[in-house]
């Protein structure tokens, strides 16, 4: 029977629930962008509707992310969309259980209430004010963390170690970063000379890969899969956002990074944990907080502050590894995080923040002999819930959370309990009117769910035409257009904040060569001459 002196016993595992259905009921409803919320749930819709990706149209990502979200629609069409913004919630909070629960066994931390808080705090950061939406970094962490869970449990049966290997390669179908994942596991395992689990763990991988050719391989897919995936990807994006970021992050914040982290050296060596857990706690979130009141609140989060914390991390694991080894898992983790920063767009490791908060955590406290106090976790909570209110106060690319009134399942009822601006609503109004008119069209340049809201198959199978996601098949895909006779929604981008005036030159094309049929506030309609 339940007694409410469970909860004063164990307070952080009854908050990690109550977070998760907080979240999505407090931020699942507010904003809306064209672009990055519907890209891969677009691609989702494509693959539901028959299309193969790499032979019918151009992914330029391994495409196991957007076949995994397919399974809301075959849940409901309907509501797709809602369970897929939800659903993010819910895997940023298990794959941050999942890395704490891991650590906290291989520490030999016992508390259950240490787990689940070193949970939520990684959580909550690696959440931020991250818009919610199916997204392939996200993803590879969540399939990483399920996988490595099982290579690493304490009973290593070998059907463990297959579901370990299977769902560790499925973070790999991912993204391209996560291709590091499975090497930084091997020599893991080779550094502890556990030769069983290096052998079943590369057995079983390579029977994944071969199997994940074979598809690619009946269906004529193998060499564009591999053209596509290196269009946008080399070995000079790695290193500028898997290294130079790291290094310019340390050069420009140099000045300041070193007396503040020789002054917390000081601190820890003449006061107990506690106090320095809550002095550096309150030292991250007023970062955070002076960064969202630039009102750059989204991008902020790639500057500095978590890629300074990983290198200290990662630092004292590297040295704490010398003297003990359980560091060594605890520096493995950390690479997971370093693999979801490299990223053209977004190369931060805030999403995989748990690694980061443990090494904090057990770099203040003694590993032996935890004094932690759960005031203090309730108080870190609290500074983190609140720190992140403030950031969402400025939504994704879309306005202030004040002016997110308008609900958009009015216009078209897939959106449902999404409220965005003035402007979102009548742009999505103007293209459900046009829906009604014309037959066989798509948009451009990136109305990436369009086709999903209007109920219709994208007839060139993308949906957001940037030129590094056409992979350089410009000349294909304005053949599509031209031979399928497309009517194109051309949104006015002209007068938006992103000109694709040089980023989507099959746009411009249209746009030039193509007959201007009608114009609206937010569309314009083209067809072929």
């Amino acid at each position: 029977m339940f007694k409410p002196s469970e909860i004063y016993k164990n307070p952080f595992k009854y908050l990690f629930f109550l977070l998760i259905i907080l979240y999505i009921v407090v931020y699942y409803p507010y904003g809306f962008e064209d672009g990055d919320m519907g890209y891969t749930l677009g691609i989702s819709w494509s693959m539901y509707n028959g299309l193969f990706p790499h032979v019918d149209f151009v992914d330029i990502k391994p495409s196991f992310s957007p076949y995994f979200h397919s399974w809301f629609f075959y849940i409901s069409e309907e509501y797709a969309y809602m369970f897929s913004r939800a659903f993010y919630y819910v895997q940023v909070f298990v794959y941050s259980w999942l890395a704490a629960r891991l650590l906290c066994k291989t520490f030999e931390i016992k508390s259950g209430n240490i787990c689940y808080f070193i949970a939520i705090v990684g959580a909550l950061i690696s959440i931020h004010n991250y818009p919610p939406m199916p997204w392939n970094t996200i993803d590879g962490l969540f399939f990483t963390s399920i996988g490595v869970t099982f290579l690493f449990s304490k009973r290593p049966r070998i059907i463990y170690l297959a579901l370990g290997a299977l769902f560790v390669s499925l973070g790999v179908l991912c993204k391209q970063s996560f291709f590091f994942v499975p090497v930084f596991i091997t020599l893991y395992l080779l550094w502890r000379r556990e030769w069983r689990k290096v052998i079943a763990f590369l057995a079983f991988g390579l029977i994944t890969a071969a199997g994940f050719v074979g598809v690619l391989w009946s269906n004529d897919a193998l060499v564009p899969f591999y053209d596509q995936i290196t269009s946008f990807t080399s070995g000079g994006s790695l290193l500028d956002t898997g290294v130079k970021t790291y290094y310019l992050a340390l050069k420009f914040n140099v000045l300041w990074a070193i007396p503040v982290a020789a002054l917390f050296l000081v601190l820890r060596r003449y006061l107990p944990g506690n106090p320095v857990y809550v002095l550096l706690n309150l030292l991250i979130a007023g970062i955070f907080i002076s960064l969202y009141l630039q009102d750059d609140s989204f991008l902020s989060v790639k500057r500095f502050l978590l890629q300074l914390l990983f290198i200290a991390s990662a630092g004292y694991a590297l040295i704490m590894t010398m003297k003990n080894k359980k560091y060594g898992f605890l520096l493995l983790m950390l690479s997971f995080a370093w693999c979801a920063s490299i990223s053209n767009g977004f190369n931060t490791p805030i999403d995989y923040a748990t690694p980061i908060v443990f090494s904090l955590f057990v770099w203040c406290y003694d590993v032996q002999d935890f004094a932690f106090r759960k005031s203090v976790g309730l108080f870190t909570v609290g500074l983190f819930l609140i720190t992140f209110y403030i950031g969402y106060q400025t939504v994704y690319r879309d306005s202030p959370r004040s002016e997110l009134t308008y609900s958009l399942s009015e216009v078209f009822p897939r959106f449902k309990g999404i409220k965005s601006d003035e402007e979102t609503y009548e742009k999505y109004a103007e293209l459900k009117e046009l829906a009604t008119k014309y037959d066989n069209f798509t948009m451009l340049p990136s109305v990436t769910l369009g086709h999903y809201l209007t109920n219709t198959v994208n007839p060139i199978g993308v949906d957001w035409v940037l030129n590094h996601h056409l992979a350089d098949q410009l000349p294909d895909y304005i053949k599509k257009l031209e031979d399928q006779n497309v009517t194109v929604f051309m949104e006015n981008y002209e007068d938006m904040d992103e000109n694709y005036e040089e980023d989507s030159l099959l746009t411009t094309y249209v746009r030039d060569h193509w007959k201007l049929v009608e114009k609206g506030e937010h569309f314009r309609v083209f067809q072929k001459l």
